[in-house]
């Protein structure tokens, strides 16, 4: 057993006796992030997913858009999935509609246009960064039309899945404005949402964030805690959830038990968008 599985259990148990004590805004949500989500995983998804739906804390995009604008209600789970993997359209139609779940999906057009071999080594090299091949295609089009159709959200992750903060401004422009076009162009309406790419407060700053709302309405970073209309909606936290991790960690990660340690990438993200 890992250090980090052997202090779940405790460090959860700890924190549903603190949580109580501290202050709660009306509205609160949070936005889970995963990515490929292999077979070997989607039981536990399963099991996430369907538990959430239990306690009714699940929300739609539309749920989390409301309650951004002001609107309130109990706290709230949105799911979303990056990258775009061929796996996420097999457990949208699988796991999240026989539940009811709308969820936020983030693609790349630039690396949906590609096929084959081409795509997976893109993949490797953008997504991956090299740290270990592909394991499988990404959807295309017909896989994302029908998420949309089945009431899911599309939102953009770059044109190619580039990190902002390493591209000019004119790449930087490309990346983010192209997307936009090219899934409006496809899908009929303009993205509303943005993720900017592997979402740690490194991979952002306040130049590519006044290019994303040139853009876009909202943008989901990967800088862990919750959202409410208190949140500027270029700087919404989103919380990765590891599905090979055990229950306790899944359940701190969803419980907000992890969020002490980001107070201050929050305190950076918020200061971004404020220059920006």
């Amino acid at each position: 057993m890992s250090l980090r599985e052997a202090l779940a259990a405790p460090a959860l148990g700890l924190w549903r006796l603190v949580r109580p004590l501290l202050p709660r805004i009306d509205g609160d949500f949070r936005i889970l992030m995963l990515h490929d989500v292999p077979v070997s995983q989607q039981n536990a998804l399963r099991q996430l997913v369907s538990g959430l739906a239990a306690r009714n804390l699940l929300i739609d995009p539309a749920e989390a858009e409301r309650r951004l604008g002001g609107g309130g209600g109990k706290p709230g789970v949105l799911l979303s999935f990056d990258d775009g993997f061929a796996s996420n359209g097999e457990v949208a139609e699988a796991i999240l509609t026989p539940l009811g779940a709308r969820a936020l999906f983030f693609v790349c057009p630039g690396l949906m246009a590609l096929t084959g071999a081409a795509q997976r080594s893109a993949i490797a090299a953008n997504v991956l960064r090299g740290r270990r091949a592909a394991p499988e295609g990404l959807m295309d089009w017909t896989g994302v039309e029908r998420l949309a159709a089945a009431g899911h959200v599309i939102g953009s992750h770059t044109l190619d899945h580039r990190r902002l903060t390493e591209l000019s401004s004119d790449q930087r422009a490309e990346q983010i404005g192209s997307a936009a076009e090219a899934l409006t162009a496809r899908l009929g309406s303009r993205p509303a949402w943005f993720a900017y790419t592997f979402g740690d407060i490194t991979s952002i700053d306040a130049a590519a964030l006044a290019e994303i709302g040139r853009h876009h309405r909202f943008c989901r970073s990967g800088v862990r805690g919750a959202n409410s209309a208190a949140i500027h909606p270029l700087a919404l936290r989103g919380d990765h959830i590891d599905l090979a991790a055990g229950a306790a960690w899944r359940a701190l990660t969803v419980e907000g038990g992890l969020d002490p340690r980001y107070r201050a990438q929050r305190r950076q993200l918020d200061g971004m968008v404020a220059e920006g």
